[in-house]
């Protein structure tokens, strides 16, 4: 938020994405093109239950991260060796920053508890993530001698100053006088961020050592004049010759050119002269609840169409108005969304949603002015939006594909927004793709973020509408590689409000009192933002799944995707295709929708599973997996932070991964994605039968664990069917070779793998075809039981054990065949077995060193056997140590005959008051012949032993005959633990004695040491007094 409550502008001369590179001029109404063949509204139907809750399976694997020994950052590549440059750099731009250490993680240790070890060190915080072994980190200096021998730590890195200089910069750097070239150059700065987004002050320590300085600081002596945009972000002229001396300050993270960008209306387009196609979808939805956020130019607020539905409509560049007075473009986008058509006839997608507008627009000169991206989200956030679009964008071509400052907010705030098990409720964000095609990797920043739902432009009316692409919608992919747009909606020709003050809308295609025609990605969002507002109404209202995640919104967007034209999605054009509300939310064909947005995976390795019975063969199963990522780095060549898996297994075997497409469709083979945090599998006719579909964490770089969004259509995928089971590999007995006549205990697991409860689901023991027990459970779908059990053995041999679900068949079951889980397990009549009279002794003396057993080996067969006996490691139970005692045993080896017994004395020796607790000694009995062992442990229990010694100066303690006598002795505790010792003495006949310090007052003949440690020693005072002197008569004592 800007300083002191006022709103600061930044003077960012934005992109309002209308088209403007296509050389075609499309008619004006007076040019004799009707809109007599437009057709009619797409109605649809919608049904409660077209929606379902997925329950999956976690699987908590571990597994090494997929990743290289290096780091590939915006400068080169950073490996053991060093950094290996891809660009020219001055000399003075390799100075390395004091404050800076980039680390390449040891390839054995993963990258999440990398980031907690690195950041537990006193003074360092990790400020950065450089795909794919690197991390940033920050600290004093002197922190940075504690990275030496961290298992962490594969190699340490300075980090040149030239890493945080926009490459436009570094470029003049290169040649003669270019510091002095930049002087008065309109810059920006920014500062690091913490948990909460852009942050000004550096505040680490170490020891001693103290890292502290604001970015508010350091700007009066870097930008003349200047303005703070955010905390942490200021612009400015540049005002000093010493840029290195800027680049080295602790609070700074970036120097770059201050973004420009330009309102680029459309006015050529002529020849696509057919009938124009209806404007969105028409449902029973309408937008109502749903909140959607619009940042623009201005708002005509009065236009009539918006009703009373503006909650707020706010002034965030601080020129003091929210009018639309040039172009009318904020208006237009506005009322795209959810405008109701009052003054005429277009309503927008979603004519009941509510409207909180942010007016970007200098009306004093036109120019598009922008606070940061972050305060802009937050602040519609905070006013209830969950839906926030932007027409808008770069319009320089050096920031094409580029991951920028402004994709790093928008990745930021939609991952905080994401965490719904963390009371979030969810934040969608779209942008315009921009208008720069048909060339390949022109989409501009910051549609370039990973979260963003970057909309491309389709043509809306007129001939080819609406499988036709406009030119000049932008295109990917990103510099990092990654799929954009990720849909394309209604952008050419689209007629919505015109706001009445705006005073410059020559480049509108038709217009009248109250709408014109505009075309453009601009057009295109704000239709898509409609169709995301109605698709979060109808997951709170109808589906009753509140607080959607805008990952899962996005999911469902690209479920519904229609390819165009020829199959060939995914591609650079459309992404992954265009915008069909009506299969998003009403598939044709019995198709249903199963949905989990309530995920989290946290580290490499785990994963979660879902099971799909698909009932009918020859029809389309699409799977979408969307995940807003943790905000990537500008400083890294790619992207991805957390990087999940899509596999989807067929009923034959066959596995498809995600985004590995030709013609359109999922084929076999290929390699995962580690580019994109969106993932999809479509096939084109589906194999009746059971299909599993897992989401696998496949790289976790992240510092927090990763939800996710999943959406799934298909044929049969809403069949309402329990499908319990018995869990593979679940089956465990207490004992690995049961012998007859020993009680076994046994444990299983059963699950539900269906889409609904099990209700009453009867689980049964059966051994040898002979039921031994049963038991009813209730199960949710994805609800794991364990089942324990007992069998105690009767005959030796092979038998076999079966724990079955149903066993009657009264359940209808998505599979039938999974019911049994069957065992067969070996049962031993030969072997020996150990025994003992009293397998626990108490240790009674603390001066006792040995503790001896009379155990007895007996042979359990019938026929003679060879034996053998072996003990294992005292074990103290209490906390797991080993005392190392010896134990020895008079006889090891035996001949037994069949039925036979062999004696033995264990013996263990301990030293002399060992510590209390409870001891095992592990023995093992072993049929040499048959190869059987029997485990028998033995217990000595050691209480606590009082063993109190005296000390005394004297053997025989002189007192005086007439007066009392003082003495002291000393008492040790020589037990095996703190004790506490009564004292008590007895004074002969006519005499008196009494402790001095022991009892409760001086005299006392009883007293208490209280709990003394072990050979702690205490001092006793002893008076005693003897009898009194009887004086024979006449005497005198003198």
């Amino acid at each position: 938020m800007p300083n002191g409550g006022a709103l600061r502008p930044v003077a960012l001369v934005l992109l309002l994405v209308l088209s403007t590179s296509s050389g075609l001029l499309a008619p004006t109404e007076e040019a004799g093109v009707d809109d007599v063949e437009r057709g009619a509204p797409v109605f649809f139907e919608l049904q409660p239950d077209t929606y379902r809750t997925l329950a999956g399976t976690y699987e908590h694997a571990v597994a090494q991260d997929d990743r290289g020994p290096y780091a590939d950052s915006r400068l080169g590549r950073f490996d053991d060796q060093g950094l290996l440059l891809d660009r020219p750099l001055s000399e003075s731009m390799l100075t390395p920053r004091a404050d800076l250490r980039l680390v390449i993680v040891d390839l054995e240790m993963p990258l999440t508890v990398a980031r907690q070890e690195l950041g537990d060190v006193q003074g360092i915080v990790v400020r950065e993530y450089i795909a794919p072994s690197g991390l940033l980190l920050q600290a004093p200096p002197s922190a940075f001698s504690a990275l030496d021998g961290m298992a962490a730590v594969r190699s340490v890195h300075d980090v040149p100053a030239a890493m945080f200089l926009d490459d436009s910069l570094l470029d003049v750097l290169l040649l003669s006088g270019g510091e002095a070239a930049l002087q008065g150059t309109e810059l920006r700065i920014e500062g690091w961020r913490d948990a909460d987004g852009p942050t000004s002050v550096v505040d680490l320590q170490h020891g001693l050592d103290f890292l502290r300085q604001d970015l508010d600081d350091v700007a009066p002596h870097a930008l003349e004049p200047r303005q703070s945009i955010d905390d942490g972000r200021w612009r400015g002229d540049l005002a000093t010759l010493d840029m290195l001396g800027l680049l080295l300050q602790p609070s700074l993270m970036w120097v770059g050119p201050e973004p420009t960008f330009a309102i680029a209306n459309d006015n050529a387009r002529q020849h696509m002269e057919v009938s124009a196609v209806a404007n969105g979808f028409t449902t029973s939805l309408n937008g109502s609840g749903i909140v959607v956020a619009v940042a623009d130019s201005g708002l005509d607020a009065d236009h009539g169409d918006f009703g009373t539905r503006v909650i707020s409509n706010a002034d965030v560049v601080g020129d003091g108005s929210t009018a639309d007075k040039h172009s009318g473009h904020g208006t237009h986008v506005a009322c795209t969304v959810l405008g109701d058509g009052s003054r005429g006839g277009y309503a927008g997608v979603a004519p009941q949603a509510e409207l909180i507008f942010q007016a970007m627009e200098n009306d004093n000169n036109g120019q598009f002015l922008s606070p940061s991206l972050n305060y802009i989200l937050n602040q519609a956030y905070s006013q209830g939006a969950r839906i926030h679009t932007n027409s808008w964008g770069s319009s320089q071509a050096s920031d094409q594909g580029k991951y920028t400052s402004s994709a790093e907010d928008i990745d930021d705030r939609t991952a905080a927004y994401d965490r719904t098990h963390a009371n979030q409720e969810g934040l969608l964000v779209l942008f315009a793709a921009g208008n720069d095609g048909p060339g390949t990797g022109t989409v501009g920043a910051p549609s370039t973020a990973k979260n963003t739902l970057t909309v491309g432009n389709h043509q809306n009316r007129y001939n080819g509408a609406p499988d036709t692409m406009m030119s000049g919608s932008s295109r990917g992919p990103t510099d990092d590689g990654r799929i954009k747009p990720d849909v394309v909606a209604p952008g050419g020709y689209v007629r919505s409000c015109r706001a009445q003050e705006a005073g410059d809308t020559g480049s509108a295609t038709w217009s009248n009192q109250y709408y014109l025609e505009y075309t453009g990605t601009s057009m295109a969002t704000p239709n898509a933002a409609g169709a995301a507002a109605l698709i979060r109404e109808y997951l709170v209202e109808i589906a009753l799944r509140p607080e959607p995640q805008g990952a899962l919104i996005k999911a469902l967007l690209i479920l519904g995707a229609e390819d165009m034209g020829t199959r060939n999605i995914p591609n650079d054009d459309e992404g992954w295709g265009r915008v069909n509300l009506r299969d998003t939310l009403a598939p044709s064909g019995g198709r249903g929708i199963w949905v989990d947005d309530r995920s989290l995976l946290s580290s490499t390795g785990q994963s979660k599973s879902y099971v799909f019975n698909v009932s009918a063969s020859s029809s389309p199963f699409k799977v979408v997996l969307a995940w807003s990522d943790e905000r990537g780095s500008r400083f890294s060549s790619t992207q991805l932070v957390n990087d999940l898996d899509l596999e989807v297994t067929s009923p034959d075997g066959t596995t498809y991964l995600g985004n590995v497409f030709s013609n359109g469709r999922s084929i076999q083979a290929g390699s995962r994605d580690t580019l994109n945090n969106v993932e999809v599998v479509l096939i084109d006719a589906a194999q009746q039968g059971i299909w599993e579909v897992k989401v696998k964490d496949a790289n976790h770089a992240g510092s927090r664990s990763q939800p996710y969004s999943i959406a799934v259509s298909g044929q049969g995928v809403n069949d309402l069917r329990p499908d319990p089971l018995v869990v593979p590999d679940s089956f465990v007995m207490d004992v690995s070779i049961p012998q007859v006549g020993d009680p076994v205990a046994i444990t299983s697991e059963v699950m539900n793998m269906g889409n609904v409860k099990a209700e009453a689901v009867d689980v049964v023991l059966l051994v040898d075809g002979t039921e031994l027990d049963r038991t009813t459970v209730d199960l949710f779908p994805g609800t794991i039981r364990s089942m324990p059990w007992s069998w105690t053995p009767t005959v030796a041999g092979t038998s076999e054990v079966i724990v079955r679900v149903d066993p009657d068949d009264v359940m209808d079951e998505v599979q039938e065949n999974n019911n049994d889980l069957i065992i067969q397990v070996n049962v031993s009549a030969p072997g020996v077995k150990v025994s003992a009279v009293d397998p626990e002794l108490r240790l009674e003396s603390s001066i006792q060193t040995t503790s001896s057993w009379n155990i007895t080996l007996t042979n359990t067969a019938l026929i003679g056997t060879n034996a053998s006996l072996a003990a294992g490691e005292s074990t103290r139970l209490n906390d797991g140590s080993m005392p190392g005692w010896y134990v020895g045993l008079t006889l090891a080896n035996f001949s037994l005959e069949g039925r036979g017994e062999d004696f033995v004395t264990v013996t263990v020796v301990h030293q002399a008051r060992p510590a209390p607790g409870t001891y095992t000694i592990p023995l093992t009995g072993l049929d040499v012949d048959n190869g059987v062992t029997y485990p028998y442990n033995l217990t000595l229990v050691v209480p606590p032993l009082p063993e109190a010694v005296f000390t005394l100066d004297y053997s025989v303690v002189p007192v005086h005959p007439l007066d009392p006598t003082t003495f002291q002795f000393t008492l040790t505790n020589d037990g095996n633990g703190p004790i506490g010792y009564d004292l008590f003495l007895e004074s002969p006949t006519g005499w008196s004695a009494g402790f001095d310090n022991l009892g409760s007052e001086p005299g006392a003949t009883s007293g208490s040491t209280g709990l003394m440690d072990k050979i702690a020693s205490r001092a006793v005072n002893v008076t005693v007094v003897p009898p009194p002197a009887k004086t024979v008569a006449g005497a005198e004592r003198t």
